[in-house]
């Protein structure tokens, strides 16, 4: 795995996905890669210390998009898609998303490394919060859509404070029950689990510049149907890009019309 990361990251150039400066073996046979240091923290935490307001959190959003999108023309698909592999840092007053960590992206055309990975029986690959149904029944027929899942997962993050699926209630699951539950259980939309969570709907609120009421009338519409759309059990169902996600994304942001909404005349 370490090897096939090394080759995944000599093959992308763009500023939002942390580059390879070199790459070789010591003397006693250890390899290495020399990589670009990013000092930031995760992108969940860096919007909720900063307290930034939904539109900051979808501008955010778009570039790590982008990031997503340019792996995947090289054909490369990250796989693993969390806040904790995506750094923000503050550069000239802007903030400025990296995407880090791709120990175990898949090669859309053929191997990264010629050596075998294996994977133990059973095995999730990935993490749970954020694992799209088709890793889930362990299926090897991914594609660059598993990682628009993930996206979905991370913007549903971003937007109510908190995964489809509770962390608590999927980590004490045993492994059949994680892998039905992202297969099976349809999650709610963001603006509905802002109603289950009452109890804590003023902080997730007021870390987004905002009042309760409004934060749940901002969500409520095109970002629960852009959000719900990328987090379709089937795929075919789902954005088929991540750019096509980020374009959406833009599109409310400008005022426009999104794709992801039920196509209506009043609309």
């Amino acid at each position: 795995r370490f090897e096939a990361e090394r080759q995944a990251l000599a093959l992308m150039d763009h500023p939002g996905i942390a580059r390879v400066l070199d790459a070789g073996e010591t003397q006693t046979g250890q390899p290495y890669f020399v990589m670009e240091l990013v000092d930031g923290e995760p992108v969940t935490d860096h919007c909720d210390r900063n307290e930034l307001s939904i539109p900051a959190r979808l501008d955010l959003f778009v570039q790590i998009c982008s990031a997503v999108q340019h792996a995947h023309t090289k054909g490369i698909i990250h796989r693993d898609i969390k806040p904790s592999n995506v750094l923000v840092s503050v550069l000239d007053g802007q903030a400025r998303a990296k995407v880090i960590d791709f120990g175990i992206a898949k090669a859309t055309g053929g191997n990264l490394t010629d050596r075998t990975l294996f994977t133990g029986h059973r095995q999730l690959i990935g993490t749970p919060e954020y694992m799209r149904p088709e890793q889930a029944e362990g299926s090897l027929d991914i594609d660059t859509r598993t990682d628009v899942y993930a996206l979905g997962v991370l913007l549903y993050e971003l937007l109510t404070g908190s995964t489809p699926f509770e962390s608590s209630h999927l980590r004490s699951a045993a492994f059949a029950e994680i892998a039905r539950i992202i297969r099976e259980v349809e999650p709610p939309s963001p603006s509905s689990r802002l109603v289950e969570s009452a109890a804590t709907l003023a902080t997730v609120a007021a870390r987004r510049r905002t009042e309760p009421r409004r934060l749940s009338s901002a969500l409520r519409g095109e970002l629960d149907w852009i959000v719900m759309k990328a987090l379709e059990k089937e795929r075919q169902r789902r954005y088929e890009t991540a750019n096509g996600l980020a374009m959406d994304v833009k599109r409310y942001l400008a005022g426009e019309p999104v794709t992801a909404a039920p196509p209506s005349k009043v609309y």
